[in-house]
């Protein structure tokens, strides 16, 4: 056999063994399983819990950790909302509300499975949401949206960075 022969024999193995897939991830964090053991919330807001347990759940999700309540469970989430406060500041030409400065103030805790808290901390959020003049329970209600992605944000960046809070 010749030279180029031998060396192509080598070659083309040698090709489709490196263009393998191969998975990587950039950083050292395993993943928990959480579970989400309660949302409090002290005032009477429609959809409010559903809108806030939704992007707690998406933030652990997002996080790269498993949401599971089961035996296997490590961590326990506990949200108690303390207030949530909706101000119009601004109206539509018909006179509805469409322009709100919101408010929320949560005490938000991490539990391991001996209900031990490994992270407490406040959640504050402020920011206003303009809508487009439509019902004003309309409104509110994707206002209340628009706050509850801050605080997936927020969750998010706590679960992202749980070797700081584990020190």
């Amino acid at each position: 056999m010749s030279k180029k022969l031998k060396f192509l024999l080598l070659l083309i193995p040698a090709f489709f063994i490196s263009c393998g897939y191969k998975p990587v991830y950039y950083g050292n964090k395993s993943s928990e399983i959480y579970c989400i053991k309660s949302v409090k919330i002290s005032t009477p807001e429609a959809t409010a819990l559903d809108v806030l347990t939704k992007n707690i759940s998406e933030a652990v999700l997002s996080s790269k950790n498993k949401l599971e309540c089961s035996e296997r469970t490590e961590r326990y989430i506990v949200a108690n909302v303390k207030s949530i406060k909706f101000e119009p500041i601004g109206f539509s030409q018909a006179q509805r509300a469409n322009i709100f400065k919101m408010k929320i103030d949560m005490d938000f805790t991490v539990e391991n499975k001996e209900g031990k808290p490994i992270l407490k901390t406040k959640i504050k959020e402020t920011t206003q949401y303009v809508g487009a003049g439509l019902r004003a329970d309309f409104e509110r209600r994707y206002a209340l949206e628009e706050l509850a992605h801050l605080v997936r944000l927020r969750v998010f960046s706590l679960l992202s960075n749980e070797e700081e809070w584990q020190k």
